[in-house]
């Protein structure tokens, strides 16, 4: 390769490299929005299963991962035209450094880098002869030192730029020697989380997120979660290279942690931070809170308390050490309640993924622990039936669910559809993302209990990458007719237990009982005669006891199994009364 001289240097034009940067970026940004695109259309079709619909997704996969290759490929030459930008720069800059370094001696150096020195004036002093003479030796040494160190800048730049170009031609892509120096790409940390710890932004300062600007301004959060917005910031992430990626989680968590749409190792790595932030916040409190101790703070005392509670619990269930990977998808201090979604498995490579909705009552205090425990359990039975597929199960806390006290006020009261309504689109969002997160969408179940279930139901109205969805103690449904939701035949599943007075007397309040919505698959959760090994779940809190027949049709739903859950039949249903409501007689 022909080295690089002054000459070179000297035509080289920064300004108009970095130009070529940032036109090669606006090309990844319309990569990415044909990526968000593709991810959409991908999620249409969730109701589509056989054979075809199995090769059309396998097709969609492998299109998705060749243009996140595309998108890779130019985020590394991008990143590597604009540094080469910046260090030829530096290499110009010390061009212009000997430059004035010889104008202060009445020097001056070349097009061609060669030092001209002036005609000296004679005199008969020959000290004064010398001293001059060896002053224009010093300069023409320090001139020739500054101009190599431009020349060796330069030719590193020209080998690593030709290195990255070429490897990014062959896809040989290594983007973490780059050394990026471009601007990351937006989002701003989303309106409706609070800020995060920030760098000092002097290396890769961040633009604001707006329409304007190569990437697509659909990454950008609304100021309300949206169904549909995993799927922009899957675009997105997938459009970052590694380095740009690691960037993001280490100085801005606020944008990784919470957002559908990404991988649960990327989230998991940003949560830890935003916990850790979360818990130095909660001790400042509560310190704060009985430092000032009154018999008139005795409320701030409390929830002080049960926010550090929340957040120790999140802390224990992540630290237990049962050879199961658990992965934080989500931790929202910001509520009365804090609310946190953790995974079971891997969730990102899982061919099966169940999430657990909570219900009334449900916190992260009293319930994560032992839901964690259940399921760590059930995940364990359903990899047994689930064949050579892996299984994941997500703990979805990620609403306040409405609580005892609550039940006299207007807006969070459990006989209240309103919490529901305004957290579906969050549920919704969040099946989306994990599709969205993957190259082949997974098998997703959605296991809903109780108000959970009334929350599921105001989901399904949405669209959502849901596959089979299993009901149980469900006090009412939005909808009437499985066609309303969007599921397959033979995909929403109903367990009511016998004695379950929730599920019973619900349906005045929260709309049509889940056992009379047409279509519904009917779900045992009294043990069959003569079954062995299985005991009944009588109650409206015994649908996840280890053993009942209700957690086993629970877990094949979850595993892809139809063929294994025991169903009710139509003469079990018309003979047992219990299975029955008073609407027939009002």
């Amino acid at each position: 390769m022909t080295r690089l001289g002054v000459t070179d240097i000297r035509r080289f034009r920064p300004a108009g490299v970095s130009g070529i940067g940032h036109d090669l970026d606006a090309e990844r940004g319309r990569v990415v929005a044909a990526l968000e695109v593709l991810l959409r259309r991908r999620a249409v079709g969730v109701s589509w299963s056989g054979a075809a619909s199995a090769s059309a997704a396998d097709r969609y996969g492998w299109i998705v991962v060749r243009l996140q290759d595309v998108a890779a490929r130019i985020g590394v030459t991008t990143a590597a035209v604009v540094r080469a930008a910046a260090r030829m720069q530096a290499a110009l800059d010390l061009v212009r450094r000997a430059e004035r370094r010889a104008e202060r001696e009445g020097a001056w150096v070349d097009f061609d880098g060669r030092l001209v020195l002036p005609a000296r004036p004679t005199s008969g002093d020959t000290v004064l002869l010398a001293v001059r003479a060896r002053a224009d030796e010093l300069l023409a040494l320090e001139v020739r030192r500054t101009l190599l160190e431009a020349e060796r800048e330069a030719d590193a730049t020209d080998v690593e730029l030709a290195r990255v170009i070429v490897a990014a031609a062959r896809a040989a892509v290594d983007p973490g020697v780059v050394g990026l120096r471009a601007l990351p790409p937006p989002p701003a940390s989303p309106t409706w989380w609070s800020p995060g710890p920030t760098g000092s932004g002097t290396e890769l300062p961040v633009p604001a997120c707006s329409s304007s600007g190569s990437w697509p301004a659909a990454v950008c959060p609304d100021a309300q979660p949206s169904v549909d917005l995993p799927f922009a910031s899957a675009a997105w992430w997938r459009g970052l290279i590694a380095e740009e990626r690691a960037w993001a989680i280490r100085e801005h968590p606020q944008w990784v942690g919470p957002r559908d749409g990404l991988p649960a190792r990327a989230r998991h790595a940003a949560n830890l931070a935003l916990l850790a932030e979360a818990e130095r916040a909660a001790s400042v409190r509560l310190r704060q809170a009985i430092a000032e101790a009154t018999p008139w703070n005795a409320t701030e005392r409390t929830e002080a308390q049960e926010r550090v509670d929340d957040l120790r619990a999140i802390r224990d269930v992540l630290a237990r050490r049962d050879g199961v990977e658990r992965s934080l998808l989500l931790v929202d201090a910001r509520g009365r309640n804090v609310k946190a979604i953790v995974a079971l498995g891997d969730v990102d490579g899982a061919q099966h993924v169940a999430t657990f909705v909570g219900g009334l009552s449900t916190t992260v205090r009293g319930d994560l622990g032992r839901y964690d425990t259940t399921f760590a359990r059930m995940r364990k039975e359903a990899k047994a039936v689930a064949g050579a597929g892996d299984v994941a199960v997500v703990t979805w806390l990620g609403y306040e669910a409405p609580q005892m006290h609550e039940i006299v006020t207007a807006r969070r009261s459990v006989l209240s559809g309103e919490v529901a309504r305004d957290n579906a689109d969050e549920l919704a969002a969040f099946a989306n993302g994990l599709d969205a997160a993957r190259d082949r969408p997974a098998h997703q179940t959605w296991w809903a209990h109780s108000y959970g279930a009334v929350l599921a139901g105001r989901a399904l109205l949405l669209r959502s990458g849901v596959d089979d969805v299993a009901l149980f103690g469900s006090p009412g449904e939005p909808f009437a007719r499985i066609e309303e939701t969007g599921l397959k035949p033979g995909a929403l599943n109903v367990i009511r237990a016998p004695w379950d007075l929730v599920a019973s007397s619900g349906w005045l309040v929260h709309g049509t009982p889940a056992t009379w919505v047409t279509g519904a698959t009917w779900l045992a959760a009294t043990k069959p005669a003569g079954a062995n090994g299985w005991t009944s779940a009588s109650g409206h809190s015994d649908y996840l006891s280890a053993g009942t027949v209700s957690e086993h049709n629970l877990v094949a739903v979850a595993a892809g199994r139809p063929d294994l859950v025991v169903r009710v039949s139509h003469a079990e249903r018309a003979a047992d009364p219990r299975w029955g409501d008073l609407a027939p007689l009002l």
